[in-house]
């Protein structure tokens, strides 16, 4: 499973020259992540200095390393016929929530229902998509940031659109989600429909990013410079996930579930032994690193995770935050930082 999504940096301090005595909070850029939950590694990173570029050109260079046996999962941003085709073609599947503008149906069979999941009732039909369009010549290219579909065959194969009716309306007042899929008939509905609802697991993540490996560092105004930290904090994150997975599966009953490990107390754990560390082990000492064998290292970790106290990083359960309504406008003023420097650039 890979979950895609796009995740825009807040607003930085204005210490460049370029920035000073300008209004409106400076924007450093975004990043398209690629979230693989079962594993709880990020896979993939496009990094886009423009804060005003949207996910979907991110996410098109991303359908070079699509394959056979993946599925990819997003939101309605990356429902153009250009990311479904490209998924397609790549032998990939996709479940994606329907976009309420493109791209454009050419036939659509009757609706039949699929059952119903714990958040709603189901009902599904197929569907085909019209085929790309060949952009002449003499015309100007689109404005629109997607990545452009050239002209080929149609559509093979149906797809199939799912139709979920809530019993409980979004936080955005949504009662029905449709989503699109190229899954074959012995995924049902159902199934498709909680791999959408597994999707928010990608938002988690980057709370934990932020909150727990600081990602997000204010005094960092230039793009790039914002976009490498954001970096360096995924490939720790992704250490940490391979450390906390190992503490799981290495104290794992044979029956029940495995501690639950909180990054957090994993992080406090290694913040507070690391400095010892070095003093008793200077990196001097340090054997380098060779080829790396998986299932050697696999099995060194886990041996190593053995030794670890469960209860001193095992997350603890928290009572959930009660929904409140939100008032006021959400967002003020604001810029691209990469477009600003771009203008000031002689």
């Amino acid at each position: 499973i890979r979950i895609l999504d796009g995740n825009h940096l807040p607003a930085s301090q204005k210490r460049l020259k370029a920035l000073r005595g300008v209004r409106g909070a400076a924007l450093p850029g975004l990043a398209m992540v690629v979230y693989d939950p079962d594993s709880g590694l990020v896979t993939d990173l496009v990094a886009g200095e423009d804060a005003y570029q949207h996910e979907r050109a991110l996410a098109a260079p991303l359908l070079e390393r699509a394959g056979p046996g993946q599925v990819w999962i997003g939101d309605r941003h990356f429902c153009p016929g250009a990311l479904l085709r490209g998924w397609a073609a790549a032998g990939a599947s996709f479940v994606v929530r329907e976009h309420a503008n493109h791209p454009r149906l050419r036939d659509a069979g009757d609706w039949h229902a699929a059952g119903r999941t714990e958040t709603g009732r189901l009902r599904e039909q197929t569907i085909t998509l019209d085929p790309p369009q060949e952009h002449p010549p003499q015309e100007p290219p689109p404005q629109e940031h997607l990545p452009q579909e050239p002209s080929g065959p149609e559509q093979a194969v149906p797809w199939r659109r799912i139709e979920l009716t809530l019993a409980q309306p979004t936080q955005a007042g949504d009662r029905v989600l449709r989503l699109w899929s190229n899954l074959p008939a012995t995924v049902t509905a159902a199934q498709i429909a909680q791999a959408y609802r597994d999707r928010w697991r990608i938002e988690g993540m980057f709370q934990r990013l932020e909150g727990v490996l600081r990602s997000e560092i204010p005094s960092l105004g230039h793009p790039r410079a914002a976009l490498l930290g954001f970096s360096v904090a995924l490939l720790a994150y992704n250490v940490l996930a391979l450390i906390e997975r190992c503490v799981e599966r290495a104290h794992a009953p044979d029956a029940g579930a495995a501690p639950k490990v909180s990054l957090y107390h994993l992080v406090l754990q290694i913040r507070s032994g690391y400095d010892g560390l070095c003093i008793a082990l200077p990196p001097e000492h340090w054997a380098a690193c060779g080829p790396i064998d998986p299932p050697a290292l696999a099995a060194r970790l886990l041996s190593l995770a053995r030794r670890i106290d469960p209860a001193r990083v095992r997350a603890g359960r928290r009572k959930p935050k009660d929904r409140t309504a939100k008032s006021g406008p959400t967002s003020g003023p604001h810029f691209s930082t990469a477009t600003r420097l771009a203008s000031k650039t002689p």
